[in-house]
């Protein structure tokens, strides 16, 4: 894997209401409190009735009135994240840096399939802005280099901290030293980096560089942390189907490919849950997975491609169309079932989180997984540094 230094553009002082989580995670109501801030990274990042070139008039002007400024020397930037667990913090150490991404290398593995409206999407904005606005997330099997950034660290002020709202505490550090630099690089080189979020923005940045867009895009701004690190968690996506669906119409199908049983409430088992006002247990049959074309050594009971797959195209017919129309994709358990239990919605499947040594084994050999199989966390806040082709405009 290849990374580089780079000047970035960052927000001057405190941190704490320019920054805000992916925009794939933001609900309207809390888009609308971010944006109560003046200066909020959602006013560039979700533009206002889809002008992105609102978002790219916004983006001048913060730079022109030195809201937003290039930062003095190329660098690299070192985040660390305290995250509060079971009344104690545990500490994840990244960097962030631009990766090269070009689609002809081979060391840089997505995982999920995308959405082509939302490539689309934001391809248009990542063009009109000419910036990548927020980094996505790449994981490395490897620990080497996040014990040179620890030695590092204890060497350095950090120029920036500030908690967020779930109370993850963020410090960022912009490591400036050529030799540390360089020994990051040689250590990174070795790995092959798993994709863990911001597949639709890599996409994007990746269909920009081969339509000839310029060879800044063949680097994609990146959060690169070790997915051996106890602070790294993978959470499951939960699918929630629209109403007008019953679950006793499609049970005798299901039967066919899974021990179904009725539970007396949300175990949190693992493997596949159904919530329609009554919890069932879906456990896979061999020939469910023969019916989603895995060898044995990709069965995994809490698989997601058996939902997108078996459950929502063969057995109940839904088109490509309809998982983006008629799915809402949600990491929060219990908004699953508000939506059920509000009639919002007709049924919830939801997954379990994910054994890392499943994820890893099932990536390295090659599964590319459906649309919103993971949630890795804590998330990296948008709005830490932009990095962008022209500064200067």
């Amino acid at each position: 894997m290849r990374i580089k230094a780079f000047r970035p553009i960052v927000f001057k002082g405190d941190l704490a209401n320019v920054t805000s989580p992916p925009v794939d995670i933001i609900s309207p109501e809390y888009e609308i409190r971010l944006k109560s801030q003046p200066s909020n990274i959602t006013h560039i990042t979700i533009p206002r009735h889809g002008d992105v070139l609102a978002s790219a008039k916004i983006l001048r002007k913060w730079i022109q009135e030195g809201i937003l400024d290039v930062y003095r020397d190329e660098c690299i930037i070192l985040l660390q994240q305290d995250v509060p667990l079971h009344g104690r913090y545990s500490t994840r150490i990244g960097i962030i840096a631009p990766v090269e991404t070009s689609s002809d290398r081979n060391d840089i593995l997505p995982h999920e399939e995308t959405f082509p409206w939302a490539v689309s999407e934001r391809q248009e904005l990542l063009d009109a802005t000419n910036c990548q606005l927020e980094p996505i997330f790449i994981a490395v099997n490897g620990t080497n280099f996040e014990r040179i950034l620890k030695t590092a660290i204890r060497q350095m002020t950090p120029e920036r901290k500030f908690t967020e709202q779930d109370g993850v505490i963020n410090t960022v550090y912009f490591i400036t030293d050529t030799r540390v630099i360089d020994n990051i690089k040689a250590a990174i080189s070795k790995e092959k980096g798993i994709v863990a979020d911001g597949h639709h923005r890599l996409q994007a940045t990746r269909n920009l560089y081969s339509s000839g867009k310029g060879s800044f895009w063949g680097f994609t701004l990146s959060y690169v942390t070790s997915l051996q690190n106890d602070s790294l968690f993978i959470g499951g996506i939960h699918r929630v189907l629209a109403a007008g669906y019953a679950f006793d119409t499609i049970n005798d199908e299901l039967g066919k490919f899974f021990e179904i049983e009725q539970m007396s409430g949300d175990q949190r088992q693992k493997t596949i849950t159904v919530y329609d006002g009554r919890y069932f247990s879906l456990k896979p049959k061999p020939s469910a997975f023969d019916a989603i074309g895995c060898a044995s050594k990709y069965h995994y009971d809490g698989d997601p491609t058996l939902v997108s797959l078996l459950i929502f195209k063969q057995i109940i017919g839904l088109t490509q169309n309809d998982l983006s129309t008629k799915v809402k994709y949600t990491h929060s358990r219990p908004l699953a079932v508000d939506d059920v239990d509000g009639n919002k919605a007709s049924m919830a499947f939801l997954l379990p989180e994910w054994d890392k040594s499943v994820f890893i084994s099932m990536i390295e050999d090659g599964r590319t997984l459906p649309q919103k199989s993971t949630y890795f966390y804590p998330k990296v806040p948008s709005g830490v540094t932009l990095y962008c082709s022209q500064p200067e405009q």
